[in-house]
């Protein structure tokens, strides 16, 4: 542990973390950050490549069992300091700073779903999705346009589902060329889709297409898709985002989910 409490906001261990607030910093860096007690547990435990932590010096007591799990660099700082850093309305007094995993290559299994995120751009909805794909079995999320995976928001919505799942920034070129190439079939939530309840999928070679929270997918995808939708009354027009993928992927995998 570093002996010494940081007092300065003008740090540059404390300006480093604060600019992973910004999606250009943390893609310059190559870090983002990870806010508060059950997240910090979950990375230092092994969930992601811990950097750093930052711990408010008057709460080092209460971080005991996890600063004994961690032999990297430990920073203590006042009270002040890390609320400068916790985007939290409540900060909980310990942060880590994570290392991004770039190195991955867009191989995923075969024969598994892929979900693709369309122009999300709400970080709650992106997080929720992201939660949930966790809970149901997807692997593999694409990224098209949407929300920083890797925000604050993000990861606090997601309860560290971003740790456990392979995701990838890509075109919407690059994704169709691939479902393609490979022949993985698209079911594409749109409104004016077959009910998902009365849909038979045959094997789980498909991708889950989910869209843009106002102008839903793109033409691409509407128009190469098998389009799905969820019933409802018809006094409602639509479902919010997060809702409506946690729903149709607990109904396509939920057989599956152990």
């Amino acid at each position: 542990m570093n002996g010494e409490i940081i007092t300065s906001l003008d740090n540059p261990m404390v300006k480093e973390v604060r600019s992973l607030n910004d999606k250009k910093f943390r893609k310059f860096h190559g870090k983002f950050i990870v806010d508060g007690e059950k997240l910090v547990r979950e990375v230092v435990c092994g969930a992601a490549k811990v950097d750093k932590l930052f711990v408010d010096a008057s709460k080092l007591s209460n971080f005991d069992y996890i600063l004994s799990k961690f032999d990297g660099k430990v920073v203590p700082v006042t009270t002040k300091v890390f609320n400068s850093l916790s985007e939290n309305v409540s900060p909980q007094g310990i942060l880590a700073e994570v290392f991004m995993n770039e190195t991955l290559e867009f191989n995923p299994p075969k024969n598994e779903p892929i979900l693709i995120l369309d122009r999300i751009q709400d970080p709650g909805n992106v997080g929720t999705i992201i939660r949930t794909a966790a809970a149901t079995g997807f692997q593999t999320i694409v990224l098209i346009d949407s929300a920083d995976p890797f925000s604050p928001k993000v990861i606090r919505s997601s309860s560290g589902g971003v740790f456990y799942l392979d995701i990838f920034r890509m075109t919407e070129n690059e994704i169709a060329d691939y479902c393609k190439t490979h022949g993985i079939e698209l079911l594409v939530a749109d409104m004016a889709g077959e009910n998902i309840f009365k849909t038979k999928i045959e094997n789980k070679n498909f991708a889950l297409v989910i869209g843009n929270e106002g102008q839903g997918v793109s033409d691409y995808f509407n128009e190469n898709g098998h389009l799905i939708s969820l019933p409802m009354k018809s006094q409602m027009e639509s479902l919010n985002a997060g809702v409506s993928a946690s729903v149709l992927m607990y109904t396509l995998m939920g057989n599956d989910i152990n």
